[in-house]
C-alpha cells in the first residue's frame, strides 16, 4: 500500500513539470523530517532521557546526587585529616601515615573533581575554561593511579606487619612511608600530565568529566593501555595475594592463641569453650585486629566502587565504539567512583575504636572544670594533644 508521499508525488508528477515536482516533492520530505524531529524527543524525554543530551529534571538530580557525595567527602575526610594531626596516639602507629595520605587524595577529588562534575551536570556542557578542562583531567587520574598505589602500599605495610612482626618494627618508620608515598605521588604526575601536553582531553557529556579521547588519538589508546597495567593491573595482583596472606595468617593465629591451655584440658567443656570465646573477644579487641579488619574493608569497597567505571572503560577499549556502553550506564559507572572516594571516612570511624574515641573527643564540647576542685587542687590543662588518650590504647604495642 503506497504512503501518503508516494501518492502526493505521483499526483504532483502527474499534473506538473519535472522541475516543479521536484521540488513540491523536497518540501514534503522536509515538512516530514521536521514532525519526526519534534515528536522524538518529546517522546524520549518523557522516557527521563533525551537523545544525546539528558532531561533537565534527570541532570538536576544528578547534579544533587554528586553534591551530596563531595560534601560527605570533604566533611569526613576533613575529620580524618584533623583527627591525626591533633591526636598523638593516632600519629604513633605509622599505618595512619598512609590512612591520612589517603584521606588527603580524597579530599582532593571531592574539591577538585567532583565539584567541577555536578556544576557540568546541571549546566549539560563544561562551564569552565579550556585549560580548566585538562586541569579536571588530570587531577581525576592522578587521584586514581596514587589512592591505587596508596592500597597497594598499605597492604604491603600490614603484609609485613603480620607475617614479619620483628622487621616491621625495627625497620618501618613514617620516614620510610612518607618516601615511598612521594615516589607514589611522582608515578601519578608523570602519568596526568602526558595526556595534557599531546592534548588528548575532552569532555565526555555522559561521564560527567573530562577524559581522555582514545578514539580519535590512536597514541592515547597505547597510553591508557600502559597506564592501566602499570598503575591498575599490577597493583590489584599485589593487593590480592598480600591480602590473601594475611587473612590466612591471621586466620592461622587466631586459631593458635584460642587453644586451650594444656591444663586446662582436664577441664569440663564449658570451661573450655567459655575460654576460647574470651580469647577470641580478647584477639578482636586488639588495635593490630582493628587495624587489618578495617583497612580489608576500605580495599573492598574501592574494588567494588571502582569496578564499574574500570569495566566501562574496558569495553569501550575493547570494542572502540564510543556508545558501545549507553549514557546512563557511564553516568552510573561515574557516580560509583565518586562514592569510593567519600565512603572511607565512615568505615574508619565505624570500625576503628581510636578515630572514633578521637573524633568524639575532638567535636564533644570540652566541661568547665568546677571551681571547687580548682581551687583545692590545681589541674593541669588539657592541650590539643591530650585530647585523645584512650586507656584500652596504652596497653598495645606499636604497629
Amino acid at each position: 500500500m503506497p504512503s501518503l508521499s508516494d501518492s502526493l508525488s505521483s499526483a504532483t508528477r502527474d499534473q506538473s513539470p519535472a522541475g516543479e515536482w521536484t521540488m513540491t516533492e523536497a518540501m514534503w520530505n522536509a515538512t516530514e523530517v521536521a514532525v519526526n524531529m519534534t515528536e522524538s524527543p518529546r517522546r524520549l524525554t518523557e522516557a527521563g532521557w533525551e537523545d544525546g543530551t539528558r532531561s533537565w529534571g534527570v541532570g538536576l538530580a544528578c547534579t544533587v546526587m554528586v553534591a551530596v557525595v563531595a560534601l560527605a567527602g570533604i566533611c569526613g575526610n576533613t575529620l580524618v585529616i584533623v583527627v591525626y594531626m591533633t591526636c598523638v596516639k593516632l600519629q604513633a602507629t605509622v599505618s595512619n601515615l598512609l590512612v591520612v595520605s589517603l584521606a588527603i587524595t580524597d579530599l582532593t577529588t571531592c574539591l577538585l573533581v567532583m565539584m567541577p562534575s555536578a556544576w557540568a551536570l546541571l549546566s549539560d556542557r563544561w562551564p569552565l575554561a579550556a585549560w580548566t578542562c585538562d586541569l579536571h583531567c588530570a587531577v581525576n587520574y592522578l587521584c586514581i593511579i596514587v589512592s591505587m598505589m596508596t592500597m597497594a602500599l598499605i597492604s604491603g605495610e600490614r603484609f609485613l606487619a603480620v607475617t614479619q612482626p620483628a622487621i616491621h618494627r625495627t625497620r618501618m618508620s613514617r620516614q620510610l612511608l612518607a618516601r615511598l608515598e612521594a615516589l607514589v605521588c611522582a608515578e601519578g604526575v608523570v602519568f596526568a600530565v602526558v595526556p595534557i601536553v599531546f592534548r588528548w582531553v575532552r569532555y565526555d557529556r555522559w561521564e560527567a568529566v573530562c577524559a581522555i579521547d582514545w578514539f580519535t588519538y590512536s597514541e592515547a589508546l597505547i597510553y591508557v593501555l600502559v597506564a592501566f597495567f602499570v598503575c591498575f593491573s599490577v597493583p590489584a595482583v599485589f593487593i590480592l595475594i598480600t591480602n590473601t596472606t594475611i587473612i590466612w595468617v591471621s586466620c592461622v593465629s587466631s586459631r593458635a592463641r584460642v587453644l586451650p591451655h594444656p591444663l586446662a584440658a582436664q577441664e569440663n567443656g564449658q570451661a573450655r569453650a567459655k575460654a576460647r570465646r574470651q580469647a577470641r573477644r580478647t584477639n578482636r579487641s586488639s588495635l593490630h585486629y582493628v587495624i587489618v579488619r578495617s583497612m580489608l574493608v576500605v580495599i573492598t569497597a574501592f574494588f567494588v566502587f571502582l569496578t564499574p567505571f574500570s569495566v566501562t572503560k574496558l569495553i569501550k577499549m575493547w570494542t572502540m565504539d564510543e556508545d558501545s556502553v549507553p549514557g546512563p550506564v557511564n553516568l552510573a559507572a561515574t557516580l560509583c567512583q565518586y562514592v569510593a572516594s567519600a565512603i572511607n571516612p565512615f568505615i574508619y570511624f565505624l570500625l576503628r575504636r581510636d578515630y572514633r574515641a578521637a573524633a568524639w573527643r575532638l567535636l564533644r564540647p570540652r566541661e568547665k572544670p568546677r571551681l571547687e576542685a580548682t581551687q583545692s587542687k590545681p589541674q593541669p590543662s588539657e592541650g590539643p594533644f591530650e585530647s585523645c588518650d584512650m586507656a584500652h590504647l596504652k596497653d598495645h604495642s606499636k604497629f
